[in-house]
C-alpha cells in the first residue's frame, strides 16, 4: 500500500505514460490493477479513477492523429457515448462489485481477441454513405458509453472493431474517432459516478509523469522499424491485459 497520494498518481502516471508511448492507448487497463494493488481501492472506485487517466491518454493520442478524425462520426460517437454513460452511471451503482468484475474481464478477453484477430490496420474501408455511417456509430457510441463507465477501460477496445466492421471506416478514422470520444466522455462519466475526488497535487503527479515518460518512450522507439513495432505494442497490450485480469480475478476466486 502507498499512503502518499502523490506518489500513488505519480506511479500510476508513470506507468500509464509508458503504456502511452509503446501503444497508443490511454492506460485505463494498467491503472486499475495499480490502484487496486497499491492504492487499495476496490474495483468499482479503480475503474472510475481509471477514466481520469484515460482522458488524458487518449487526449496526447488524439493529437498526434486528429488529421483521420470524421468528425460528423466522432461527434455522434460523443453523443451517444454521453447518453448511455450517463445512463450507466445508476446500474454500475446498484452492481455487485463482482458484476463490474466479469464485465471488466469480458472485455479483456474480447480485448485481445480484436488485437490478434479483428483488428486489420491494411483493411482500407469503403466508402459508405454518411447516412449510414452515422446510424452505425450511434450504436457504436451507446455500446461504447455503456463499456467506459462500467469497466473504465474506454470502450475504444469495443468501439473500434465495430467502426472498422461495421461501420467501415478505415483502421485510423476508426482509431482516431475512438479516441476523440474517450477524451471527451470519459470524464463526463468520472465526474458522473461522484466519487472522484482528487487533489490539484495528485493531478499534477498524474498529468506531468504522464506527458513525460510517454514523450520519452515514443522517441525512444521512433527509430524500430513499423513491423516490428507493431508486434512490441500486441505484446505489450498483451501482457498487460493479463496482467489486470489476473489482478482483478484474484478478488473472485
Amino acid at each position: 500500500m502507498i499512503e502518499d497520494p502523490v506518489l500513488l498518481w505519480s506511479l500510476v502516471g508513470t506507468a500509464a505514460g509508458t503504456f502511452l508511448g509503446l501503444t497508443g492507448t490511454g492506460g485505463g487497463v494498467i491503472a486499475i490493477p495499480i490502484l487496486m494493488t497499491f492504492g487499495g481501492y476496490d474495483i468499482k472506485e479503480a475503474s472510475a479513477y481509471s477514466l481520469l487517466v484515460l482522458t488524458i491518454g487518449a487526449t496526447i493520442s488524439w493529437l498526434f492523429q486528429r488529421k483521420n478524425t470524421l468528425y460528423p462520426v466522432a461527434a455522434i460517437l460523443i453523443l451517444c457515448a454521453s447518453i448511455f454513460a450517463f445512463i450507466s452511471v445508476p446500474l454500475k451503482d446498484i452492481s455487485p462489485n463482482w458484476l463490474v468484475n466479469v464485465l471488466l474481464n469480458l472485455t479483456c478477453l474480447f480485448s485481445l481477441y480484436s488485437l490478434w484477430i479483428l483488428r486489420k490496420p491494411e483493411d482500407l474501408g469503403k466508402n459508405r454513405p454518411m447516412t449510414f455511417r452515422l446510424k452505425s456509430a450511434s450504436i457504436g457510441g451507446a455500446i461504447m458509453g455503456f463499456f467506459s463507465t462500467m469497466t473504465g477501460l474506454g470502450g475504444g477496445v469495443v468501439v473500434i472493431p465495430w467502426l472498422t466492421g461495421i461501420t467501415r471506416l478505415t483502421f485510423d478514422q476508426a482509431i482516431a474517432c475512438s479516441l476523440l470520444t474517450i477524451a471527451i466522455t470519459a470524464p463526463l462519466s468520472a465526474w458522473r459516478q461522484g466519487n472522484i475526488n482528487i487533489s490539484t497535487e495528485s493531478w499534477i503527479s498524474l498529468i506531468v509523469p504522464l506527458i513525460i515518460t510517454s514523450f520519452i518512450v515514443k522517441k525512444l522507439t521512433s527509430s524500430v522499424p513499423h513491423l516490428q513495432m507493431i508486434l512490441i505494442r500486441k505484446l505489450t497490450l498483451t501482457g498487460i491485459i493479463i496482467v489486470s485480469m489476473m489482478r482483478t480475478l484474484a478478488i473472485l476466486f
